[in-house]
């Protein structure tokens, strides 16, 4: 089974998720606010893949996944963002393994996740 922790300062979108991934029962899903929670979480329980938004306030989800990728480097890392701009999507394929566009389809982040599922 694995773990996965979404992090979304929007607490609609997670429940919006939590709804969404209900009947995923070969997931253990966590959802928390904040990219500060996410870590004291991390350090504290292991997790396989980490989803994140990348406009949060105090710590956006690039730098919230450089500090994954460098203290828990196994830990798969997906950042979405409703930012076009090609600056973050480069800093992002340099920090994520993968970027998704927001708003994204739930088909395609479970798609993805589940790629992550059978590496």
């Amino acid at each position: 089974m694995k773990r996965i922790l979404f992090v979304d300062d929007e607490i609609y979108l997670l429940e919006a998720l939590k709804r969404i991934l209900r009947n995923k029962t070969d997931w253990d899903t966590t959802f928390v606010s904040g990219a500060k929670e996410a870590l004291e979480l991390m350090n504290n329980t292991p997790f396989d893949i980490i989803v994140a938004d990348y406009k949060m306030p105090e710590m956006d989800g690039l730098e919230l996944l450089a500090i994954v990728k460098e203290k828990f480097n196994n830990v798969k890392r997906i950042i979405l963002s409703g930012q076009a701009e090609s600056e973050i999507h480069n800093k992002a394929k340099a920090i994520a393994h993968v970027y998704l566009p927001k708003p994204c389809e739930p088909e395609v982040l479970i798609a993805t996740i589940e790629k992550f599922n059978t590496e």
